[in-house]
């Protein structure tokens, strides 16, 4: 694995996103999962803007792991995430939404992980879901330790997740089918509920998706309850008429 190394906030010239793109569009599915996650990491690294370094976390039998990363700060963020159960990556990994933060705001919604980033160094964050055919195994997960993550930062790093979530696609075609069915399967039924939480928060409280998707998140912090259980729970609650 490379170290991220700091650069300016200026846009990538198009010629070299092309480039990026055009080799990323080379690389052999066949190759085993983490290689090709990891040669995906390291050409995003190269063209998104003020990304220092990033990450790309699987969901596997329930459990979060980083198959691939550039700079030890997005290792060692996902492991706080993963050893505490909650986090922005974790969040996008099984919702599917995309998570950005602004890490200079300690009381926002994941004010401990707020505290280590900033102890690290990282002052502003995101994390993309991976979805593959409407489903989400994972996350590609992005820290800046130089400043805000342009909102075209963020667009452009869409477009390495979807080659993330095809090679996650492709996977099921080679090996363990029957293993990483079940696991897309059960990622189908996580995002199923998350978002019938949502649809719950949605009409209850009169808020958006995005404050509905806030609401489930702090809830599951609050409860030290993973976000799939929290959303279980609110919309089985929901269907017995209960409220809260």
């Amino acid at each position: 694995m490379t170290a991220g190394t700091t650069r300016p906030l200026e846009e990538p010239a198009d010629e070299d996103v092309a480039l990026v793109l055009a080799e990323m569009g080379r690389l052999p599915l066949d190759q085993p999962l983490g290689q090709y996650l990891q040669r995906v990491a390291d050409l995003a690294a190269r063209v998104l803007p003020g990304v220092e370094a990033l990450s790309v976390t699987l969901v596997e039998d329930g459990r979060a792991r980083s198959a691939a990363f550039t700079g030890s700060v997005a290792a060692a963020l996902d492991e706080r995430q993963y050893d505490a159960g909650f986090g922005p990556c974790l969040d996008a990994a099984v919702s599917g939404e995309v998570v950005l933060l602004d890490l200079e705001d300690l009381q926002g919604l994941y004010p401990d992980f707020a505290r280590e980033a900033r102890r690290q160094g990282v002052v502003a964050a995101a994390s993309l879901g991976l979805p593959v055919a409407q489903r989400v195994v994972g996350a590609l997960n992005l820290y800046s330790t130089s400043g805000a993550l342009a909102p075209t930062t963020v667009e452009l790093a869409r477009t390495f997740a979807s080659y993330a979530a095809v090679a996650l696609s492709n996977a099921s075609l080679y090996g363990s089918t029957a293993r990483l069915a079940a696991q897309l399967e059960e990622a189908m039924r996580s995002r199923a509920v998350i978002e019938q939480a949502k649809g719950v928060l949605m009409a209850r409280l009169a808020v958006d998706a995005d404050e509905a998707f806030a609401h489930l998140s702090r809830t599951s912090q609050r409860t030290n309850t993973k976000l799939r259980e929290t959303a279980a729970d609110l919309v089985d609650r929901a269907r017995r008429g209960e409220a809260g």
